[in-house]
């Protein structure tokens, strides 16, 4: 291989590389940290056709158990509040 033909290739893969680099820079996505899980929910244990849940918010637990008969999820008014 000649040095002009080698230079030509070198100066393309160059290019190529360079191009490749300066896309990637440009696709910086901007998403803000979550700072706070105030008002979030958590699914704190799930057993078969129960779950509990967590207002992160508010520290209050919940269960729900789902209805064979509809398949919706019905709350067994079983509460409890976490505080710290």
């Amino acid at each position: 291989m000649n040095t002009k033909t080698f230079n030509h290739f070198r100066n393309t893969f160059a290019f190529i590389g360079f191009f490749i680099i300066a896309c990637s820079v440009g696709t910086v996505e901007d998403e803000t940290p979550v700072q706070s899980n105030n008002g979030k929910y958590q699914i704190l244990h799930q057993t078969g056709s129960y779950f509990i849940v967590l207002n992160t918010a508010s520290g209050s637990v919940k269960q729900f158990k789902t209805n064979a008969d509809t398949l919706e999820w019905v709350d067994q008014n079983i509460n409890g509040t976490f505080t710290h």
